[in-house]
């Protein structure tokens, strides 16, 4: 069966059960029919899109459906208390350096995946000219809400709910695509790695920054045993997640599978900074999904929490006038 009659199938269900059900039976259709070339194709390091130039992206009728994991839930109150108080220590000094990375005159459009609440994308669409096409991506609705609201109307940026291993665009599409400390989220880095190769224009470029171990992050470590040390058993696992895609040789590994070349890794430190102790304590224990986690078994020990967050922060770097060694790692790659 060639490709366009896999178009012509799709195109009829969606006459006949609307776009909502399509884009449901579409997906479950091609993974069935696909799989296994997927499989085999696996097996050379290649996926069918980049074995055969076929792709199932340009049916626009298909959304992005993808089974999110309780780490990657940013939903409720945590996209505003992510923002408020992560993203200042956190997030924007990493951001400024990232955006300032990317080569302006050789760029005319640009593709940002895991944008979360717009902290990289404000940045970008500052420093790029007006005329450069901006497309921020995420898995999460609440989090573009929040992105959305640093805008205004004719500031241009595209949202779009979409996966990093599954993007809904042609190949060739981008001069570059950047993600700020989202790719640590995403279960299958090769498969996203080899989206963003098929997406960009020849001598594009993959731009991206990861956190370094959490023993160079103590705000995270901090987080991450004083979270720990309220549950005997099973205790939060999330931190793990952010930190835990460090390997500067596992990383270019899966960046040459994927086909990309002319590798470059550089870790870049910083201090964060922040006025006050609780500020960053809220961040840390409710801006991200742990939070619905520690809610989930038991919604009384959210602000207990936070306060022994707090504590720990203070002994540390004291109660007010924060400031925090943190580490990441940026890396850059063309095709």
């Amino acid at each position: 069966m060639r490709h366009d009659d896999y178009a012509n199938i799709i195109a009829h269900i969606n006459t006949k059960v609307g776009m909502c059900v399509a884009a449901r039976v579409s997906r479950a259709f091609f993974a069935i029919l696909l799989k296994p070339t997927r499989l085999a194709l696996q097996k050379m390091g290649l996926c069918a899109e980049q074995r055969f130039q076929i792709s199932i992206r340009p049916l626009a009728l298909v959304r992005q459906c993808s089974c999110v994991k309780e780490h990657t839930k940013f939903s409720g109150s945590i996209p505003a208390a992510y923002d408020r108080y992560l993203g200042p220590i956190l997030f924007q000094p990493y951001a400024e350096d990232l955006a300032a990375r990317v080569p302006v005159k050789k760029t005319s459009s640009v593709l940002e995946l895991a944008c979360g609440t717009g902290i990289l994308t404000r940045v970008l669409r500052t420093y790029l000219p007006s005329k450069v096409k901006l497309i921020a991506t995420d898995l999460n609705e609440p989090m573009f809400r929040q992105a959305a609201a640093k805008f205004g109307k004719g500031e241009k940026v595209r949202w779009l709910e979409a996966d990093a291993s599954d993007l809904p665009f042609d190949d060739r599409k981008f001069d570059a695509v950047v993600c700020q400390f989202g790719i640590m989220f995403v279960a299958d880095k090769a498969l996203a790695a080899r989206e963003a190769y098929r997406v960009l224009k020849r001598n594009g470029l993959f731009l991206f920054s990861v956190w370094d171990g959490m023993k160079h992050n103590k705000l995270g470590e901090l987080a991450h045993r004083t979270i720990a040390s309220y549950f005997k058993k099973d205790p939060p696992t999330f931190y793990q997640v952010p930190f835990s895609y460090h390997n500067r040789t596992e990383i270019r590994r899966v960046l040459k599978q994927a086909g990309f070349r002319e590798i470059k890794t550089e870790v870049i430190a910083k201090i964060g900074q922040a006025k006050r102790a609780e500020d960053v304590a809220k961040g840390l224990v409710e801006g991200n999904p742990v939070a619905a986690t520690i809610a989930k078994r038991d919604p009384s020990l959210l602000p207990v929490i936070t306060d022994a967050v707090t504590a720990a922060i203070t002994r540390r770097f004291g109660k007010q006038n924060i400031h925090a060694p943190m580490r990441a790692i940026v890396v850059r790659a063309r095709i």
